[in-house]
């Protein structure tokens, strides 16, 4: 070897080594990723798939749970991801493999924060399947439950029972609901409530008297209730300066869903979560179905029901107007 060779060996041999140590970071690095990088990649999936994100995530999210309940079982937060998983696997067509998840969560975490929801969706993958005897297994252990027992899961659970097991296909809640007959409150003083709204103030029709206000029952979870956004935001901008305000009355049952929902429509308006038991507004409003909407007018008095789309605008219009000249006549009485 000449001198210029080896001298060219001993440059190489330190990037060699640089190259090595490199490649050696990286191996173990990616070897040992945080479970909770992991968990928060899954659940930055889970909100894209909520979004309704293409199939390609829905499978990426799947892979990625399903990856996670195995290796990570012990996780303080296992619990989510069999959840996550199910839904996805559900939202998938995959059912057989949506009731092996949904099992193993009420078998494995008994007393997870979400067991009135998981032994629904059990039991509407078991009806999906034809599998009809276990659902009714199902949902009579959550109706019986001494603390899930009066939760809205429960409620479902009881109208699916007294429905014809041939007509039960597995449907979500948002599909199950049987229409109630809203206009029979049309023209009775709105029932008054006073709640929490998301943000911890305190919320009634009584601090809106006065104004026209619509009450609007839905959840994030209804379709058809996403379709009404775009409706919603733009009523509100077109009369939020003229008396006028909507109530939004959530049915959903995770807050920070509602919350990111409400965060990336820029919804303003006030919204609470609705309750079940004695404070239950959308029982007491004998609401059977969402989006379900009450515009009620400065008197306090129910006007019209079942408000939706392109409906929207010309009715609050008219109550607005209706107000503005019966406050003016007040005002300006005729002599």
């Amino acid at each position: 070897m000449n001198l210029r060779s080896a001298r060219s060996c001993r440059q190489l041999v330190p990037v060699v080594c640089i190259l090595a140590i490199v490649m050696c970071v990286t191996i173990v690095y990616a070897g040992s990723v945080p479970p909770a990088f992991k968990y928060q990649e899954i659940k930055r999936l889970h909100k894209k798939m909520l979004r309704g994100s293409g199939s390609g995530d829905l499978d990426v999210l799947i892979d990625k749970a399903a990856a996670f309940v195995t290796e990570h079982s012990d996780y303080k937060r296992a619990a989510q991801i069999h959840y996550i998983l199910g839904g996805a696997l559900s939202r998938a067509d995959r059912t057989e493999e949506a009731v092996q998840t949904y099992e193993r969560l009420t078998k494995d975490y008994p007393d997870g924060s979400f067991p009135g929801e998981v032994w629904l969706k059990l039991g509407l993958a078991y009806d999906k399947l034809g599998r009809h005897d276990e659902a009714n297994g199902v949902y009579q252990r959550l109706i019986d439950h001494p603390k899930h027992g009066s939760s809205s899961f429960a409620n479902t659970a009881k109208r699916t029972l007294a429905m014809d097991r041939t007509s039960r296909k597995g449907e979500m809640p948002s599909n199950r609901f049987q229409m109630g007959n809203p206009d029979e409150l049309v023209g009775k003083p709105a029932i008054e409530f006073h709640v929490k709204d998301v943000n911890g103030g305190d919320l009634s029709l009584e601090k809106h008297r006065g104004k026209v206000v619509l009450l609007d029952f839905w959840a994030v979870w209804c379709g058809p209730c996403r379709a009404e956004t775009p409706h919603l935001k733009r009523a509100y901008e077109e009369f939020k300066n003229r008396e006028f305000e909507i109530i939004g009355s959530s049915l959903d049952h995770n807050e920070s869903e509602l919350l990111a929902y409400i965060e990336e429509q820029e919804m303003t308006w006030p919204q609470f979560l609705n309750e079940t038991g004695e404070n239950d507004i959308a029982q007491k409003y004998n609401v059977m179905a969402i989006p379900q909407a009450f515009l009620i007018d400065h008197e306090g008095v129910i006007r019209k029901a079942n408000l939706r789309g392109h409906a929207l605008e010309p009715a609050i219009a008219e109550l607005l107007k209706e107000r503005d000249a019966k406050l003016g006549a007040a005002i300006n009485p005729v002599k």
